[in-house]
C-alpha cells in the first residue's frame, strides 16, 4: 500500500476522526429530516375532511 493510504486508514482510525465524522453524519440525517417535515407542509390541512 502506498505511504498516503497508510496515513489516510491511520488518520480515520483516530477517536477524535470518528466522533466529527459521525457527528456530521447524524447532522446531514437530521437535516434532510427537517427538510422533509418541512416540505410536508405542517399546518396544512392534510385531511380532505378537516373542516367537517
Amino acid at each position: 500500500m502506498s505511504d498516503l493510504k497508510i496515513k489516510l486508514i491511520n488518520f480515520l482510525r483516530k477517536p477524535v476522526t470518528v466522533f466529527v465524522l459521525r457527528t456530521v453524519f447524524y447532522f446531514a440525517i437530521l437535516l434532510i429530516l427537517l427538510y422533509i417535515y418541512g416540505y410536508n407542509g405542517v399546518g396544512s390541512a392534510k385531511f380532505i375532511y378537516n373542516d367537517f
